[in-house]
This record gives C-alpha cells, structure tokens and sequence, in this order.
C-alpha cells in the first residue's frame, strides 16, 4: 500500500484561540506530582490574539494548560528546549519571552529592535535561542542570562525561518528571497551556502524536518500541507483539511504525528507514517 494512501486527519481541535493562530511546538517532558513523576505530552501555539496557550495531548484529546499573558500584540513564534521545560515565544510588539512550560510563569522578557525577533529556534543544549529578523540578521540569546549573546550577519533579505543543528555546532536560516545560509555558530561566519529547491504552487510559510530526517512537512498560503520526501522531492501526501493559509507545521519529535495551526484558528493533527525504504517500482 503506497504511504500516502494511510495518512489520515487525526485530532481538529476548532475555535482553539479566538484569532488566527500563527505558531506550534510539539514537546514531551516529565511533569511532578505528589504521587509520581509523569511524562506528559504538550503541544504550544501562538496567534494574532497575542496569547500563548499550553495544551496538553492526551488520549487523542486537546485540553488547555495554560493561557500565557505577556504580550501586547501577536504572537508570530514559539519554540520548546529540548529537554521540554522551556517555551520561548516571539512576537511583533519587538519582545521574545521565556517562560517556564510547566508553572506558567515568565522567566525573561527580551526586547528588541523592531521585527529583530521573528521565527525561533532553541539551540540542543536548551541555553540559547536563535532568531531570524526582517534586516537579515540572527540574533542568538542567552536563556540563562536573557540578554544577545551573538549576532550573525546574512547581509541579506528578510530571515523568516532558522534551525540548529542536532550537534549544536550549526545554524541555518532561510530568506524571503529563497537564499540558505549556513552559519558555523563558534567561528560566527557563513560557511557555506546551501541551494535545495523544493517548488510548491503557493508561498511557504513554514517548513519542519521529520526527526529521522527523511522528510519535510511543508504549510503554505492556499491552506495545505505537503509532506515531502527529502531524498528526490517527491510529494508523499497534500493535506487540504485548513480553509486559510497554514501558519506552521511541526512534526512530532518521538512520533509519525504532523500538527498545523492556520488562520482559520483550527489546530489539525495527522498520522503521517514513515514510507517503506524499499522505493523499487
């Protein structure tokens, strides 16, 4: 049975913020109780209401944890630590916050230059932040000290994506004129340009690689989600279950789960399994 043919809408969670929702991320992380310690699963999203809600995922259910308050305009961002007990979220009132995932409370409250904090990404060993902003630069931020720790210079266009690298070593970042800069994050200086073109019919908003690294989930403007095969940009499935554009997409990090948020305020979650590595016709 081809791969595409299983995939299938999951959970829709409707009305979950009370204006578009812009930003996801998919985290697992030990929460203490006076019983026993659990692991829980949460899922984070940020909108154009200015709030960030902490949702927790239980038996293919969405329930609020809990309704973060700090900023004053909208949320265009949020991002987990690793290790899970960490959110950081960016949004246009020129403010990254950290907050810590399991209390609710605010840990740093960053400011910035206008649009400097945009997409963000935490660095592997949960004590930096990295963030694109409109002037090309990457601004990485101390979480322990919530001040710039370093800034990387694409002298480029708009940088609306970044990642970091499993080994902590690299960060990539993506423009709005469809340049790839890879920056070694010790030396501070591009090291290389990397071109991999994957052409979709509408503006890509938001991309996420699957975490064994075979795939790539892309939410475009036209309210799809395409998950693409990295090795020969093959499309294995088009999901149209958003009736606006998709703001983001993330995969889940200890499963085959896909999780989009849009304008349409709808969080949509779907199984999308790994395809069979036997690709002979």
């Amino acid at each position: 049975m081809p791969a595409a043919s299983v995939y299938s809408l999951l959970i829709k969670k409707e009305n979950a913020h009370e204006d578009p929702i812009y930003s996801c991320a998919w985290t697992q992380t030990n929460i203490s109780s006076e019983a026993k310690e659990q692991i829980k699963e949460f899922l984070v999203t940020g909108g154009l209401d200015g709030l960030v809600k902490v949702w927790h995922i239980e038996n293919n259910k969405l329930e609020l944890f809990h309704t973060l308050q700090g900023h004053s305009m909208a949320v265009v961002s949020v991002a987990i630590s690793p290790d899970g007990h960490t959110i950081a979220s960016a949004s246009l009132d020129s403010t990254m916050i950290i907050w810590d995932l399991t209390s609710g409370n605010k840990v740093h409250e960053i400011q910035s230059e206008a649009t400097d904090v945009w997409k963000v990404a935490f660095s592997p060993n949960n004590t930096h932040v990295a963030s694109g902003s409109h002037t090309g630069k990457v601004i990485i931020y101390s979480i322990v000290k919530g001040i710039v720790h370093k800034i990387l210079d694409t002298r480029g266009k708009f940088t609306i994506c970044v990642a970091w690298s499993a080994d902590d070593k690299y960060i990539s970042c993506g423009a709005v004129d469809g340049t790839v800069c890879i920056f070694d994050v010790q030396q501070g200086n591009a090291s290389a340009n990397l071109v991999k073109n994957i052409n979709l019919k509408s503006w890509v908003l938001n991309a996420c690689f699957s975490k064994d690294g075979t795939r790539i989930a892309a939410a475009t403007a036209d309210g799809s989600v395409h998950v693409i095969l990295l090795a020969d940009c093959k499309i294995l499935k088009q999901f149209h279950e958003h009736s606006s554009m998709v703001w983001d997409v993330k995969f889940k990090p200890t499963s085959d789960h896909l999780v989009s948020v849009s304008k349409d305020k709808c969080i949509n979650i779907y199984e999308c399994p790994i395809p069979p590595k036997d690709t002979k016709k």
